[in-house]
């Protein structure tokens, strides 16, 4: 939550920017104003449980995620003299010996792999909360889904990003301080200031429904091991975590986000080993029901 909440403060921190013509600072009053928001909407939501946060997330992101892959897309078109350097860039930059034995191929393993855990949450168990709930004839279905859903995030969106970073020419600023703001910059660029609003509330509504789902995760986890009374206690505590997000370092941030997240991928993939032949078994009987 803490990362994405980072995110949420960046982006009305633009908006604000674009507005007032200023640069907002972490001491503002703004700041803290976003912070309350923040907690008074996050519980709100959160408490309304499953069918308050799906009905959010449902009338939010498409719309939120349409328009962005558009305005991706147009972004592309008008500088798409610059998409083979962009193709050509990344992979010789990413294969050439001072790459490989210099250590950056591994950094930038690393690196990938710590922000893809991130955007798609593969193997780390989560996703099968929201699974689970699907209205699916056989198991298999809702796996294949989840399976698309990951080489969307990682395959098609992120990478559309980062064309957009790199193909308008914007000064790439390394390591973990670079943030969302990388992003807006690289759409500022092709299109002026306008579209940074658009690109911060984007930014805000991903992030928040991120935010209200892991919520709903980690309440149906305190159900399950102590008990239904806790979950209110659990989510006024989760809500005020919001606060970090504008008082912590984000190289911090994503220390913490990246341990959290390699720490539950542990249990999770050592319980997907241990069912993996269950899951062979239902994918050979889904197939021959085809």
């Amino acid at each position: 939550i803490p990362v994405h909440t980072f995110h949420v403060f960046t982006a009305v921190s633009s908006i604000a920017d674009e507005v007032t013509g200023k640069t907002t600072q972490v001491t503002d009053p703004l700041y803290y104003v976003i912070a309350i928001a923040i907690i008074v909407i996050i519980a709100v939501i959160t408490f309304g449980g499953i069918k308050s946060v799906t009905k959010f997330s449902d009338a939010v992101v498409p719309v939120m995620a349409g328009l962005y892959v558009l305005i991706v897309l147009v972004l592309i078109v008008l500088n798409i003299g610059k998409v083979p350097g962009f193709f050509a860039a990344v992979f010789v930059g990413a294969f050439k010996p001072s790459a490989i034995f210099g250590g950056a191929f591994g950094v930038a393993m690393a690196q990938g792999l710590k922000r893809g855990l991130l955007s798609n949450e593969a193997g780390m168990g989560t996703a099968t909360q929201a699974s689970s709930i699907a209205d699916a004839n056989h198991p298999c279905e809702q796996g294949f889904i989840q399976s698309i859903g990951v080489f969307v995030d990682t395959i098609v969106i992120c990478t559309l990003t980062a064309l957009v970073i790199l193909v308008s020419g914007v000064p790439v600023n390394y390591g973990a301080a670079a943030g969302a703001e990388l992003t807006i910059s690289g759409f500022t660029a092709t299109y002026g200031g306008w579209v940074s609003i658009f690109t911060a509330v984007a930014m805000c509504c991903f992030a928040f429904s991120t935010i209200i789902g892991w919520g709903l995760y980690g309440a149906r986890c305190i159900e399950f091991l102590f008990s239904a009374k806790v979950i209110r206690p659990f989510m006024i505590a989760y809500s005020l975590v919001a606060i970090l997000g504008a008082t912590v370092d984000l190289g911090l941030l994503w220390s913490i986000a990246e341990t959290f997240n390699g720490l539950m991928a542990i249990p999770n993939l050592i319980g997907v080993f241990l069912l993996s032949g269950t899951a062979i078994t239902l994918t050979k009987e889904y197939f021959a029901q085809k």
